[in-house]
């Protein structure tokens, strides 16, 4: 898809720890957080900003509602066990936080990588109405300051 010029459209698959995770709702994955936040230093002299200085780094959270609930999806993503048949899921005793490479891949042919990342789940939703249940994962950039911590591969532009 050369002709959408790097636009990132359409959810084809997402991975958590190099496993896909199954079917998300059609919102697809929202991507969100809080913006960088500075500290203004003001000179005497000047009565005004001389410099301004990273007070707190920005966080970058994916949202998205996973809706095929596989027993071996919940396992991935929300943790606990599968019986031996791999039919019946046993969620975990206390919720879990996992940790792993998120990857969204985009029909028009971009990945987005998190290099690392945590997951967080939820589930929720409504049993006898059109909105399925779900798990609703959140998943949130870790960042060591030094290294990138996601990347966009542009896969659609070398082959197209």
């Amino acid at each position: 898809m050369a002709e959408l010029d790097g636009i990132v459209l359409l959810l084809g698959k997402a991975k958590f720890a190099g496993k896909e995770i199954g079917l998300i709702s059609e919102d697809g994955v929202e991507w969100g957080g809080n913006e960088p936040e500075y500290t203004e230093v003001t000179a005497a002299q000047t009565r005004s900003v001389v410099k301004k200085v990273l007070k707190k780094a920005a966080t970058i959270d994916m949202k998205f509602r996973l809706i095929e609930l596989k027993v071996q999806n919940l396992v991935d993503t929300v943790g606990g066990t599968a019986d031996a048949n791999k039919s019946k899921w046993n969620a975990p005793a206390v919720p879990i936080l996992k940790e792993g490479i998120f990857e969204v891949e985009a029909v028009t042919g971009q990945v987005v990588t998190v290099q690392k990342a945590t997951l967080s789940t939820n589930i929720s939703g409504t049993i006898g109405s059109d909105d399925p249940l779900g798990v609703d994962c959140t998943v949130s950039m870790v960042s060591d300051g030094k290294t990138s911590p996601y990347s966009i591969d542009n896969t659609a532009v070398a082959a197209g």
